[in-house]
């Protein structure tokens, strides 16, 4: 209980020293990796352990689901090497006349605890050297007769696995990792963990982490405090500007024709106006995705680009976030509320504009351009 509590207290300061650094999001298939790694296993029963000693191959999928934790599934076959001989099986117990490619497989399930990110904080990206922890339960299997009570039978059971990973994280990109893996797997755990009826292993090899949705293949993170400094300052910057005063203006009716909506001042046109750092779709500014999905009605013909812009104000890393959004959420509701069919849809987010309009709280916009139209 003491040791649960301090590791607590451990994780907890280390989140407090990082309150200021935030995880991005990430979706389900973020952080995942696949890994393929080579070495020696030793069964730790006999009295020749050196002479015992044979090749193994390990194959590993795992998922990071923040960069202290994450889960993976392995499994680990050892190699027959000496086939021909009567002793081949030599694993745990003896057996008998055993000719395999292989002597044994476990398939294991695996908690892991990077241990630099638990103690040290995450930086913003893979450290050039991390130690992970690891330990798991899994199912093993001896191949062909293994002798065991008197009696000649395959033999199979419940197997308990403890290792560490060291993990070289290569290149700018941080997508490949060479990874040493000392571990030990217990086998008939049922009956406690017996050093004599266990397995040692050496691997190493490589893993290749897949490209998340934010364009790396690491978590991500982002400065609250320079991100609440900067909010605090674009609202001071509101706050001297004058108050507009909004005047209602009357919207003539539009008769639909099979050419592109061509905006001109002063006459209603199908473009989406946003509030600043916002991405929802006011109602006032709804009937302006109904006018597009009318016309793609009376149209089936028809594909519209969403493009999606943002004013000059703020970081750009937020404002092509924001773009991304506005045109996100114009295609959702042309989709989900006027049922468009999305192949007719492709959405844009184009970042920073001051082009479009001389104001620049209209430059928060999305804006409609049909295919193959000019």
């Amino acid at each position: 209980m003491k040791k649960l509590l301090l590791a607590i207290a451990v994780m907890g300061s280390t989140l407090a020293a990082n309150a200021q650094t935030a995880i991005e999001t990430s979706k389900f298939f973020d952080n995942w990796s696949i890994g393929v790694q080579g070495g020696v296993y030793e069964p730790t029963i006999g009295q020749n352990m050196i002479k015992d000693m044979r090749a193994g191959v390990n194959v590993e999928i795992t998922k990071d689901i923040t960069p202290v934790l994450g889960l993976s599934v392995n499994y680990f076959a050892g190699i027959n090497a000496n086939n021909a001989n009567d002793k081949a099986t030599y694993f745990l117990y003896n057996a008998y006349g055993q000719k395999t490619a292989f002597d044994f497989g476990n398939l294991g399930v695996n908690a892991l605890i990077n241990l630099n990110n638990f103690f040290g904080g995450y930086k913003g990206q893979p450290r050039p050297v991390e130690v992970v922890a690891r330990a798991g339960c899994g199912w093993g299997y001896i191949l062909g007769e293994c002798y065991r009570q008197h009696t000649h039978h395959p033999y199979s059971t419940v197997t308990s696995n403890f290792g560490l990973d060291f993990n070289f994280n290569l290149g700018q990109a941080k997508a490949l990792t060479f990874t040493v893996k000392p571990a030990i797997s217990y086998w008939n755990v049922g009956s406690g963990l017996n050093v004599h009826e266990s397995q040692l292993t050496l691997t190493a090899g490589l893993t290749y982490h897949f490209k998340n949705s934010n364009g790396t293949h690491y978590f991500k993170t982002y400065d609250v405090g320079a991100m609440m400094d900067e909010i605090a300052r674009l609202q001071a910057e509101l706050a001297k500007k004058p108050k507009e005063v909004i005047k209602e203006v009357e919207v003539e009716k539009i008769k639909y024709v099979d050419k592109p909506v061509v905006v001109e001042a002063n006459k209603l046109a199908p473009v989406v106006i946003f509030r600043q750092g916002k991405s929802i779709i006011d109602p006032s500014q709804r009937p302006s995705v109904d006018m597009i999905a009318t016309y793609m009605k009376n149209h089936p013909e028809s594909k519209v680009i969403i493009n999606g812009y943002a004013s000059p104000e703020g970081p750009a890393d937020l404002n092509q976030r924001l773009s991304d959004a506005r045109a996100k959420a114009v295609y959702d509701m042309l989709v989900n509320t006027y049922k468009i069919d999305p192949s007719r849809l492709t959405q844009k987010g184009l970042g920073v504009t001051d082009e479009l309009f001389s104001e620049n709280d209209w430059n928060r916009v999305v804006v409609f351009i049909e295919e193959n139209k000019k």
